[in-house]
């Protein structure tokens, strides 16, 4: 499975998304890592330790740069045992600078760990 599409941040900092199905992934996925995450840190009081036994069980949160689509791309990346999901940036098009308020996602069925 993988959808593509389009969010974009309100001002308030919502984000609307161009699919519905794009919006419950993404809510159902980012939510299962912060349960997992707090969880672990609820259990623990270590960040450390509880970033380490969340990897362990599968869920990764990384910001950094990724190869999307054929290009290198600053991204949001939420892994799962089930699902992997990337959020990055639309550029200007003037500029080629980010533009922080809107982009696109794609969610693929099965994470790559």
């Amino acid at each position: 499975m993988e959808l593509q599409g389009t969010w974009s941040k309100d001002e308030e900092g919502y984000l609307t998304f161009s699919d519905l199905p794009l919006e419950r992934y993404y809510e159902a996925i980012t939510s299962k890592y912060h349960l997992v995450y707090q969880q672990f840190m609820d259990e623990l009081d270590d960040e450390e330790e509880a970033h380490e036994q969340t990897l362990a069980a599968g869920y990764n949160m990384i910001t950094d740069y990724k190869m999307i689509n054929g290009r290198e791309e600053f991204a949001t990346t939420y892994l799962t045992p089930v699902y992997e999901l990337d959020m990055w940036y639309e550029l200007d098009d003037f500029t080629q600078k980010r533009v922080y308020d809107k982009g696109y996602i794609k969610i693929t069925g099965a994470a790559q760990q």
